[in-house]
């Protein structure tokens, strides 16, 4: 959702630092990847979310009336290179204005000689990954759409997969084993008491979505 310290100069470490949400203050080790809420925990005002974006580079994008968008826009360190597009990132607020979810979508970057790793068949979640509303922002039960449909292919590219690996390497760290995994890797989901965590790729193979939402909301308002 919202990286905590931006560093945009290799593969490796883009992956370690993209960001996910929990509930609760989490130990963080030297090697650890930080998670959002180790500074935006569930329940932070709106205002003071933007305002925390504000102050690490990224730019408010689009706005709905639940939803917040925020892109990387430091124009002093730009996100990797002109041909990588920016990582971005969307908060989801209560009727009182507080965040209850985040989502991340991280790009997966080309080779060093330009090539991008693309999925060739149906990786089930579009462009914007079936996790999101044009018309009302991020939508509710992320990880539960995240596990509607199994994906229509098999195996991860190399890049997609130092990436996905990478990043449930912490979020089994911090979590445990996961509820929920697509046969081919393309999706796997973590509960705890407080939170509903997936990751998944989509969009053709270009993004890795992270996204974590607040366990009583997405319980208390499923159909």
């Amino acid at each position: 959702m919202v990286i905590l310290i931006m560093q945009r100069i290799s593969f490796a470490i883009v992956a370690v630092a993209m960001i996910g949400c929990h509930a609760g203050p989490e130990p963080v080790t030297p090697t650890a990847r930080p998670l959002v809420t180790d500074q935006l925990p569930y329940e932070v005002s709106r205002a003071d979310v933007r305002a925390w974006h504000g102050t690490h580079g990224w730019c408010l994008r689009r706005t709905w009336s639940s939803t917040d968008e925020f892109v990387v826009c430091d124009a002093i360190h730009p996100y990797l290179n002109l041909k990588t597009p920016p990582m971005y990132s969307m908060a989801r607020y209560d009727e009182s204005s507080r965040s209850i979810a985040y989502a991340t979508f991280t790009p997966v970057p080309c080779r060093m000689y330009g090539r991008c790793d693309q999925v060739y068949g149906r990786t089930v979640y579009s462009a914007e990954h079936d996790f999101v509303d044009h018309w009302r922002g991020l939508r509710d039960h992320l990880a539960d759409i995240g596990r509607g449909e199994p994906a229509q292919v098999t195996g991860l590219p190399s890049m997609q997969r130092r990436m996905v690996d990478l990043l449930v390497g912490e979020l089994d760290r911090r979590f445990g084993a996961p509820t929920w995994r697509d046969p081919h890797d393309y999706g796997q989901t973590w509960a705890t008491p407080t939170s509903e965590i997936g990751l998944f790729v989509g969009g053709n193979g270009s993004w890795i979505v992270e996204t974590h939402e607040l366990r009583s909301r997405a319980v208390s308002s499923a159909p």
